[in-house]
């Protein structure tokens, strides 16, 4: 046959190929990431195909849609488990649902796909029953030290009895066993034997939105299984890279997405100003182009603010007393500054950043104020009595982070959103207030002073349902004054 599925994928030799078909492979498994013109930058196409003399090795799924799904399968028979893993745990009913369409999925020929699942919701709970339902060696790859620990953890919860190896840095212990967790980093630095992965059954991809980057998708190339699932919160990367793993992994078999509908957020919007020339100052490139990490940096770096921020923080302290912040920001130079400032009032507060040991984040976790950073918060934060968001700096796409306060119900979820004057934050407040109201979250404004003073002007966008209009003008503080803005 001239085409087979082998340990690097969909294998094509390449004397059976026409010259179209050899242009095609060349054009459309040669992929380059979508960057905004007004970030001047430059990026190259990459190839996520390899070649050698005689053959193509393409991702496994494009290879089956464009060049037919009835090939012979040379993958080594993978091992099974020595013997059946017991899931100790019970799945709710939607995750029981999601779990059968995914196996009834696989069982046809497509032999795997993605799960798009929404923070809280239980996704890796969900690959844990569909490991033991599948009951083969299975690898998990994961890019953060904290997930795999996470991931160790809710093995030892559900099935006990699974033989877990590890393979990061120098260690590779992958003989007799049932579940290996994967540094995605050491996957790539290094070469293995084509053979090294061909007793694995079953790839599980954490957080599989990483996958479409240019050195994170060479892992894809040395571990081929028979079986695969790719999971996260939200498949849809800005560079249009997405397609990557989804050629190599299969389509999205089911997405999830909480019901917020019945959840009563409160978005505190405070718009943040200061006559300091060096707060409001534009830093522009030598094309005009805004320098956007610049002025990040600056924001961190002006102290006023840092300041005020502290005093958000007592004030939401004193009148919310039975709540658990978390603080959001890029820079770990402020979020060092507010712990600091925090921690020396007396404040119960913790870090949870990067680099720290698991010991010492679950004891972050208990603290009533948590300082984090946004990359941490966007991927397998798990405390569910957070209750209150402070974006520190600006973002646009908050779903993750604002998920981290919705994982267990509460009476009303806050979200404090700081907006500075400046035009590039205020437009990146429009991309969150979109997503504020598409949400139907009750949103609140007040200039920085009057914040403090817990003096908050209910806002309506026109583009809010009329039920929720009504619901939050009856329910308003701010109605008797005549401040309710239909």
């Amino acid at each position: 046959m001239s085409h087979y599925i082998g340990n690097r994928g969909y294998t094509i030799f390449k004397n059976t190929l026409s010259d179209q078909q050899e242009s095609k492979i060349k054009t459309e498994l040669c992929v380059k990431p979508y960057v905004p013109k007004s970030t001047n930058q430059q990026v190259k196409p990459f190839p996520i195909y390899r070649e050698s003399g005689t053959k193509y090795y393409l991702p496994k799924f494009y290879g089956m849609q464009n060049f037919g799904n009835i090939v012979e399968n040379k993958l080594t028979k993978y091992e099974i488990c020595s013997h059946d893993l017991l899931f100790k745990g019970q799945l709710r009913p939607y995750q029981d649902n999601i779990v059968s369409k995914y196996i009834s999925t696989i069982e046809k020929e497509t032999k795997g796909g993605l799960l798009e699942i929404d923070t809280g919701m239980g996704k890796t709970v969900m690959a844990l029953n569909i490991l033991s339902k599948l009951n083969v060696k299975t690898i998990i790859i994961v890019h953060k030290e904290f997930l795999m620990n996470q991931w160790i953890e809710r093995i030892e919860e559900f099935i006990p009895d699974a033989r877990v190896g590890k393979i990061q840095g120098k260690i590779l212990d992958i003989e007799n066993k049932d579940i290996v967790l994967a540094m995605l980093q050491t996957l790539c630095s290094k070469d293995y034997a084509p053979t090294m992965f061909q007793g694995f059954g079953l790839t599980i991809i954490d957080e599989v939105h990483h996958m479409g980057a240019e050195v994170f998708s060479q892992a894809f190339g040395k571990v081929v299984t028979h079986y695969t699932l790719g999971l996260s919160a939200t498949m849809n990367r800005k560079d249009g890279l997405s397609k990557v793993f989804k050629m190599y992994l299969g389509d999205v078999i089911h997405t999830e997405k909480r019901d917020t509908s019945s959840l009563d957020v409160l978005v505190n919007v405070i718009d943040y100003k200061h006559d300091a020339p060096e707060y409001n100052k534009v830093k522009l490139d030598r094309r005009g182009n805004v320098q956007y990490s610049s002025m990040i940096t600056t924001l961190c770096s002006f102290q006023p603010r840092s300041d005020y921020i502290v005093s958000l923080i007592h004030v939401l302290l004193q009148t919310k007393t039975n709540e658990q912040i978390m603080v959001l920001a890029h820079n770990k130079n402020l979020l060092t500054y507010i712990h600091d400032a925090l921690k020396e009032n007396g404040t119960s507060v913790g870090y949870y950043v990067g680099g720290m040991k698991e010991a010492d984040l679950k004891i972050s976790e208990t603290k009533k104020v948590v300082i984090a950073t946004y990359s941490m918060a966007s991927e397998g934060l798990d405390i569910k009595t957070l209750t209150t968001l402070i974006l520190a700096t600006p973002k646009t796409d908050i779903v993750q982070s604002v998920g981290r306060i919705l994982r267990q119900k509460h009476e009303q979820p806050l979200v404090v959103d700081i907006v500075d004057s400046h035009d590039v934050f205020k437009r990146q407040f429009l991309q969150r207030r979109r997503f504020y109201n598409k949400q139907n979250y009750t949103i609140k404004r007040a200039s920085h002073e009057n914040a403090l003073l817990d003096k908050y002007e209910t806002f309506l966008d026109k583009r809010m349902s009329a039920k929720k209009k009504k619901e939050v003008c009856v329910n308003s503080d701010s109605v008797s004054d005549g401040k309710c803005l239909i």
